[in-house]
């Protein structure tokens, strides 16, 4: 029922605008015809001109051939203000940080808007490596189940749940430390700040470094030229 058809335009926000329309009413005026035509019946096929995505962003399907399906973001415009529209993506999910969400809504800004990426993603990491953004690197998951019944598999968050003395809620928060997961009422070891850049925030960067050709690590260690547009 709600499959989406996405079109280049390639033509300015009036025209992309007006196209969207003249498509909207010449496929359905089509499909009118054609079902009362071939089938003599009314068609409820109907084609919804939604909105003007004014850049979108598709990350590569995992396997390498086309976009990942329902995973994307677009830049579209509500009464004179740019909005930043997310589906399936890293910054709209609960198992992902708030610094991994921020971070991806503040590239994805960037790239709109063709301004150079690479010192933002360096200078990101730096701000987790010296601590700035602890609060923001918490995670959050709910247990299922009793801690016991966790037996083939044992969860990051029922670790954390199981250093707790008492567990007062199902919802875990907890941070990775250099001893693995910790409950945030008891954080006894230093973050395990490699965890965080490697797990949370390499994944979204090369989304878009990769559609630049471009790799996280060579960005990160300088051995090739890192600077877009």
């Amino acid at each position: 029922d709600t499959d989406s058809v996405f079109v280049a335009a390639n033509k300015s926000k009036t025209e992309s605008n007006k196209l969207g329309k003249e498509l909207e009413d010449h496929i359905n005026t089509f499909y009118d015809k054609y079902v009362k035509k071939n089938y003599n019946r009314t068609s409820y096929l109907e084609l919804e001109f939604e909105k003007l995505y004014l850049a979108l962003m598709m990350p590569a399907a995992r396997n390498g051939k086309g976009a990942a399906k329902k995973r994307y973001a677009g830049l579209i415009e509500k009464n004179n203000k740019e909005i930043l529209e997310i589906t399936g993506l890293e910054a709209i999910r609960g198992d992902w940080t708030e610094a991994a969400q921020d971070f991806q809504k503040e590239l994805l800004m960037k790239v709109f808007h063709k301004k150079e990426i690479s010192s933002f993603i360096k200078n990101y990491i730096k701000k987790i490596l010296d601590g700035k953004l602890d609060d923001k690197l918490v995670y959050r998951k709910s247990i299922r189940k009793n801690l016991e019944e966790y037996i083939k598999t044992t969860p990051p968050h029922v670790k954390a749940a199981r250093k707790l003395p008492k567990l007062e809620s199902n919802i875990i928060q907890y941070l990775v430390t250099t001893d693995g997961p910790e409950p945030i009422q008891q954080i006894r070891h230093k973050i395990n700040y490699d965890h965080y850049i490697e797990k949370q925030i390499k994944p979204i960067a090369n989304q878009i470094l990769n559609l630049f050709n471009k790799e996280f690590d060579d960005l990160i260690e300088g051995n090739k030229q890192s600077t877009l547009f």
